[in-house]
């Protein structure tokens, strides 16, 4: 069996979509390189193995990209290659997949600007919520201008595949039966390598956590995200140590009635109450995305919520409370290490409490 060769092959337009996406892939490793430059602390050594683990991942996307067409190469009949269905289909998808890899880079892009990290279950969580994400979006960015600049990206970038003659070559291009098998079963068992047996840890081998995130692939990342369905707590969230934060909290907790019950990393105590006491009804007010500044009592001056600055007035009122991260479901979490401060209250009257 001979080797394939790119020139008038069928297997033209696929080759040169894998190099173009390897490419597109380096030059934006590059860039997140130098944008990392001092805080990945980039050695010549941890260079070369940053791009080493890049192009493994970069590899196994790119033959995930280019599997569906090598099924549709496959059971395509050779002798309707250069027919209207089949260069239309071609043109079509080409088209898309482009599309698809410029807003996926685009995307990283502004998700590395956020966070310093390849996408990660936060960009799942994103597509969860699309409605919102989108909005917020459209708000941060000139999306339909941005939309404009990949359509003209995408329309290049088939021109110059056109002027090189690549999809002539597809088209008027022949590959026996048992040659595109062959293909497709290879690029099939690679796939199955990569989905069961490389994972996206693999690139986590440093303990500077930007060399890492530069190792791997943002969509490669992103499907590893959504299979284990968990994000790295300690990567992402500001720590301090466990002995460090109980001292802090104990020393704050501490009263004259009341005895911790052990000396460990726990809270739990022993508090002597006076013969006589009030049991308050205590009711939690939980609201989305609602910050302490449209309170007036925070300073805001639009009078958006006088029922809770009324509250807040006749209360007892704590300006300082401790959330465990910066996203809703974090905030919600119990207090007890004082990973990231938030603004919060809770508001007292009479026998109720609101908080």
């Amino acid at each position: 069996m001979k080797l394939i060769k790119i020139k008038r092959s069928s297997y033209s337009l696929l080759i040169n979509f894998f190099l173009l996406y390897i490419i597109f892939s380096f030059v934006l490793r590059i860039g997140f390189s130098i944008a990392s430059l001092q805080k990945a602390e980039i050695s010549f050594l941890s260079l070369l193995n940053v791009f080493a683990l890049g192009f493994l991942f970069d590899i196994g996307v790119g033959v995930f990209f280019v599997l569906p067409y090598s099924l549709y190469l496959l059971l395509f009949p050779q002798k309707y290659n250069n027919s209207l269905f089949n260069r239309a289909m071609t043109f079509f998808c080409f088209n898309v997949a482009v599309l698809i890899l410029l807003f996926s880079f685009f995307a990283e892009v502004t998700f590395w600007q956020e966070f310093e990290s390849r996408f990660n279950f936060i960009a799942v969580d994103y597509l969860v919520y699309t409605y919102e994400v989108i909005n917020n979006i459209n708000e941060s960015y000139p999306l339909p201008l941005l939309i404009t600049a990949m359509l003209i990206m995408t329309s290049l970038v088939f021109l110059l595949f056109y002027k090189r003659h690549y999809f002539t070559d597809n088209f008027k291009g022949s590959t026996p039966f048992l040659q595109r098998f062959f293909i497709f079963f290879g690029l099939l068992f690679i796939s199955v390598i990569y989905a069961f047996f490389i994972d996206n840890s693999l690139a986590e081998n440093s303990e500077n956590r930007y060399r890492n995130e530069l190792s791997k692939s943002g969509i490669y990342s992103f499907f590893s995200a959504y299979k284990n369905n968990e994000i790295n707590y300690e990567h992402f969230y500001k720590l301090i140590d466990n002995r460090v934060a109980f001292n802090i909290v104990r020393t704050d907790l501490q009263e004259s009635n009341s005895d911790y019950l052990s000396n460990d990393f726990s809270i739990l105590r022993n508090i002597k109450g006076a013969d006589s006491y009030e049991k308050p009804n205590v009711i939690m007010i939980t609201l989305e995305s609602f910050s302490a500044d449209f309170m007036k009592t925070f300073g805001n001056n639009q009078n958006l919520t006088p029922t809770l600055d009324s509250l807040a007035n006749q209360s007892i009122l704590f300006t300082n409370m401790y959330a465990t991260g910066t996203r809703t479901v974090r905030g919600m979490e119990h207090f007890h290490l004082p990973f990231r401060l938030h603004r919060g209250i809770v508001l007292s009257a009479g026998k109720k409490m609101i908080i």
